[in-house]
This record gives structure tokens, sequence and C-alpha cells, in this order.
């Protein structure tokens, strides 16, 4: 028997062999790059685990590299098909028979090409996460790299449709709001009145798999996607959350961050504590809160 007519077997698997050494040592490799200065260009890069339950990595790198180049530059990296991928990084490696595996995040919206495809601009949020999907298997888009990505969207900033009192914390972070509608829009106000006028939002309630809600609202409950990755329980004492969805095909093509309450009070509540303190949202997929504006719990998470 022969791989390829006039070449043995033996042969063959010879040079699939080395191939696939030198694909390893690629994949392997790390490029050691110094953090920019405190005043330089820069984007800002973390990684976590378990929903950002745990924080693996937080550094500022050179814009105008590729995000993988970035993170190479950062820490040691296993590659798989070709270089494309992580395979394996920071003590935590894909696994399809346990459905964990690597995904990232630029400026609010997950990845949907290689990262070697995806670069990296002066102030981008990068943010890769380790986590089980077999409960949830896509998140298009989270409020953990807020104001992104209405304050820095990819590509040309879009104009923002933005109720109050978010509306202020984005046009002070740089966004550009629109007084009319937009794909990229911030909406605050009671669940059920949110989804009577935006279709994102009633979309992603009618099916919160398929837009990768980790809090939602269910039969008047706030629920959350348990630490355990095994499905959503309703959070105690939760009135209101802040979460993203996309508002199109693709999450590149808008946006809806919506703070939505039992009622309108919770919700502005909530906005308010945002507005007031953007760190509620960081490295977090969405969030569930009590009436005064208190984050409970975190999507995926034990905790807020």
């Amino acid at each position: 028997m022969r791989g390829h007519p006039g070449r043995p077997v033996h042969l063959l698997a010879a040079l699939l062999a080395l191939l696939a050494a030198l694909a390893l040592a690629v994949g392997c490799e790390r490029r050691s790059q110094e953090a920019p200065a405190a005043a330089a260009p820069a984007a800002t890069l973390a990684a976590t685990a378990d929903y950002g339950a745990q924080t693996l990595l937080e550094t500022r790198v050179e814009p105008g590299q590729s995000l993988m180049r970035a993170l190479r530059g950062a820490t040691d990296v296993d590659t798989a098909y070709g270089g494309a991928f992580v395979q394996s990084m920071l003590g935590h490696a894909g696994d399809a028979s346990a459905t964990r595996d690597w995904f990232f995040y630029v400026n609010g919206i997950v990845g949907v090409v290689s990262a070697q495809d995806v670069g990296l601009a002066d102030g981008d949020s990068a943010w890769w996460d380790y986590r089980d999907w077999g409960a949830l298997m896509q998140a298009p888009a989270v409020v953990g790299q807020w104001p992104a990505p209405f304050a820095h969207p990819p590509g040309e900033a879009p104009a923002v449709a933005a109720d109050p009192p978010l509306r202020d914390a984005l046009a002070d972070a740089g966004a550009r709001i629109a007084d009319g509608d937009s794909p990229w829009r911030v909406r605050v106000g009671a669940s059920d009145e949110l989804a009577r006028s935006d279709p994102a939002w009633r979309r992603a309630l009618d099916d919160p798999d398929r837009a990768g809600l980790t809090v939602t609202v269910d039969d008047g409950r706030i629920v959350a996607l348990t630490a355990e990755a095994s499905g959503r329980e309703p959070v105690p004492g939760a009135r209101a959350l802040a979460a993203a969805v996309p508002t199109g095909a693709q999450p590149a093509d808008g946006v809806l961050m919506v703070v939505a309450g039992l009622d309108a009070a919770a919700a502005q509540a909530a906005a308010a504590r945002i507005a007031d303190d953007p760190s509620v949202l960081r490295l977090r997929y969405a969030v569930a809160f009590d009436g005064d504006g208190t984050p409970l719990r975190a999507g995926g998470r034990a905790g807020p």
C-alpha cells in the first residue's frame, strides 16, 4: 500500500511527522514584549477563567499588531490549526470532551476569526476567557468591556442611541450619540416594556441560548447561569440585569446593551450604579442587580 504514487508509506509518514514537529514548534513560540510606557499608545489584554471569575493575566500591549502576536508577547501559548487558535496557556487547555475552551472578545464582541487575523489599535480592549461551553455554546456580545463597543466600536465609530443615565456616561467616554434609532443602542427600562419596543431584546428573551445570555428574565424572575455552567437559576433578590446582544445577524453589525428591570425603578438604579462605577461590569458577561443597584451575580459565576 502506498500513500502517494511512487512514495512508500513510511516516507510519507516521516514527512508528516516532520511537518507536525515544525507546526508544534511554531505553536509553542513566545515573543517576549515589554508593556508600553504609561503615556504611550496601548491596547489592554486580559485573560480569565470561568466567565471572568479567575483573573490570570492583565497587561498593556503595543497596538499595531495582531491579537495572537500580542498574546504570545505576554505569555507562553500553545496553538492549534497552524498557529491560528489557542490550545493552551496559563495552565488551562482546550478539551472538547470536557466542553472547555478559550474564547476571546475585542471591545465587547466575540472573535469570529483567528486571533492572527485580528489587529489591535490604540485603546482596544482584548479579553480571553477559558470557560465551559456545554450549557452555553455562544455569547456573541458581553458587557465586560464597557463602554465598548459603544465608545470604542470596531471600525469607524457609529452613532449610538442611548437612554439616560448611560447616555451622558457614553458621551463622556467619547461615544457619538444619536438622536434617533441605531443598530448600536443602550436601553434602560422595565424588561417587558423594552421587549415591546426593541425587537433585539424581544428575540433574546424568546431564545436566550441563541442570544448568548448568561443572565436573563424568565417568568418574572432574574435568572443567571450557574458557576458550574449547568443551567440558569433564579438569583435571590435580583430585580434588574445588564446584558448585551447583537441587533443583527452578526454582533459587528450592531449591539444592544440593556439595563432591564422587573420594574423601571430597578433598571434606573442599576444604570445609575453602572454610570457611577463602571467596574461593576468589568470582565463579566452579564450582571444581575438588586432593586437598589447593587450587583449580586455575574453570569457563570458564584458572585458579582
